[in-house]
């Protein structure tokens, strides 16, 4: 699978760089390229050097772990509107995480160096990483709350419900792994919410897929 790249203009909405000055955000851009790539086809692997920041114009990036056992952990599935690459690029300078297109997927890409030339000269634009940073931060305590401290019935149902808003219908394109993958457990533990929830009418269970019943509760306590 090939990745094409083109030059381009984008409004990067929904994100923490849309509050930039008109000028600043047109130096931002003009440094900018746009590179499509097909469904499932990595964007990077973990270990690469950290070359690029990364904003998704459309479609939809899974960021994910394998141990060397080859088991999978998925850290967040990104959408439309969202950065990812900045702990790499302003971390380690390698990448923690495999990044992959879930779909045919539009992604925005900054050179590292010509972003710093442009952030060393507007320093408004290292509050907008700051700001990034600090995201990240607040989605991995939250999961790590969420693993202390909830159960996983509990847990399985808030992550039902926001992937349901995230994907925007009531029928999730997923197996269980990756449900399991996204919740940090085994497919059997899972699989034994799901069966409980299937017992109790509120979803149906199919081959990778979840369908959410009008009666399942959409706004879990956490």
């Amino acid at each position: 699978m090939e990745k094409n790249q083109t030059k381009g203009q984008s409004e990067l909405l929904g994100s923490s760089f849309e509050q930039l000055e008109p000028a600043l955000r047109e130096k931002l851009e003009a440094t900018q390229s746009k590179v499509l790539y097909a469904e499932k086809q990595y964007i990077h692997y973990a270990g690469d050097e950290a070359k690029h920041l990364f904003f998704v114009n459309r479609g939809a990036v899974r960021i994910t772990k394998c141990s060397e056992s080859g088991k999978e952990f998925i850290i967040k599935d990104l959408s439309q509107g969202e950065w990812f690459g900045v702990i790499g690029c302003f971390g380690g300078g390698t990448r923690p995480n495999d990044a992959i297109a879930l779909v045919e997927t539009e992604l925005i890409q900054f050179s590292l160096a010509d972003f710093m030339a442009v952030a060393d000269q507007n320093p408004q634009l290292w509050h907008c990483i700051s700001h990034q940073l600090a995201q990240y931060v607040v989605h991995y305590n939250r999961r790590l709350e969420d693993i202390v401290f909830q159960p996983l019935m509990e847990r399985t149902k808030v992550m039902l419900a926001q992937l349901s808003r995230w994907q925007n219908t009531d029928t999730l394109a997923m197996s269980q792994m990756d449900l399991a993958c996204l919740l940090g457990v085994t497919k059997e533990a899972v699989g034994l919410q799901l069966n409980k929830l299937q017992a109790e009418g509120v979803i149906s269970l199919g081959y990778k897929k979840i369908h959410i019943h009008a009666s399942f509760d959409r706004n879990p306590t956490v």
